[in-house]
């Protein structure tokens, strides 16, 4: 369910690290590497960097152990709004001398679906799966050890899991405002033109409205999620300009809509409900007060 709080255990493979960040000294806190007080090195690697870029508004990170000689071994927390996110930096391979031989533990906590965008996005930004690593069989011996109740392959599944409820819950969402497109556009068709609303212009808007519902179908499958919901926004909108029920709403008072009229409604999740499956009838709005 989308409301429902869960935790979930990521394991993936650290492909890159630079010397970009620092740790405050005084604090804890993650920095840029240019940060003017005292602090030491940290390498934050490639999947911990873009999970933090992908989080919304997240907290500053702060290390709940900081790095030592070793500047690849590290672990840090930070929250952004209802989810909170922990991730640990450990050599499995290689005695750490190679980044190549690090893994990083990442634990989630927070509503299902803000995790599922999360790793969508996560996935998205990385030049390749997370859940393949270097060097299968010592992760295989790091995990007996540290995680003996998984597997690589449970591990890669879910992974997959979320990547694709983040997918199902945007198709669902896509589904529902092509349902409103066409209901609207239903009364459009059926109202003749009246003071502060144009047929014509709300003809455009449902035109404007199928084409983002295109975008957001093709951004999807780049998964790029952010044009998904730039361009979703924008069909609601449109939407909402076309609905000769808003301009009417909108006036002082001047018209009044019949109910049999009101065949779809939206609540704040723009989930459409279904109140009357019956005919329309023709309104003449023409007439005068």
């Amino acid at each position: 369910m989308r409301g429902t709080n869960t935790d979930v255990v990521l394991l993936c493979q650290v492909s890159s690290a630079k010397a970009e960040h620092c740790v405050e000294t005084a604090t804890g806190l993650l920095r840029r590497a240019n940060f003017p007080g005292e602090s030491r090195v940290v390498y934050l690697g490639n999947v911990a960097g873009a999970i933090i870029r992908a989080m919304e508004s997240p907290e500053t990170p702060e290390f709940i152990e900081a790095p030592g000689y070793n500047e690849q071994k590290w672990r840090l927390k930070t929250t952004s709004g209802a989810m909170s996110v922990t991730i640990s930096s450990k050599p499995y391979w290689g005695f750490g001398l190679f980044t190549s031989g690090y893994l990083n533990t990442v634990e989630i906590s927070g509503p299902i679906n803000i995790i599922a965008r999360l790793i969508f996005d996560l996935d998205a930004s990385l030049a390749t799966s997370p859940w393949q690593f270097k060097h299968a069989r010592s992760v295989n011996k790091y995990l007996a050890k540290n995680y003996p109740s998984t597997s690589i392959e449970a591990n890669e599944k879910t992974w997959r899991s979320l990547i694709s409820q983040c997918k199902n819950d945007s198709n669902e969402m896509i589904h529902v405002m092509t349902q409103a497109v066409d209901n609207i556009e239903q009364k459009v068709n059926m109202v003749n033109d009246f003071q502060g609303w144009s047929k014509d212009k709300a003809l455009v808007n449902i035109a404007a409205a199928r084409y983002d519902l295109a975008i957001a179908k093709e951004a999807l499958a780049d998964r790029n999620m952010p044009s998904v919901e730039r361009a979703l926004a924008r069909t609601e909108a449109a939407l909402i300009e076309a609905n000769p029920d808003h301009a009417m709403n909108e006036g002082d008072g001047e018209f009044n809509i019949d109910k049999s009229l009101e065949r779809i409604s939206f609540d704040e999740d723009l989930v459409i409900k279904s109140v009357d499956d019956e005919s329309i009838p023709l309104i003449d709005l023409t007439e005068s007060e």
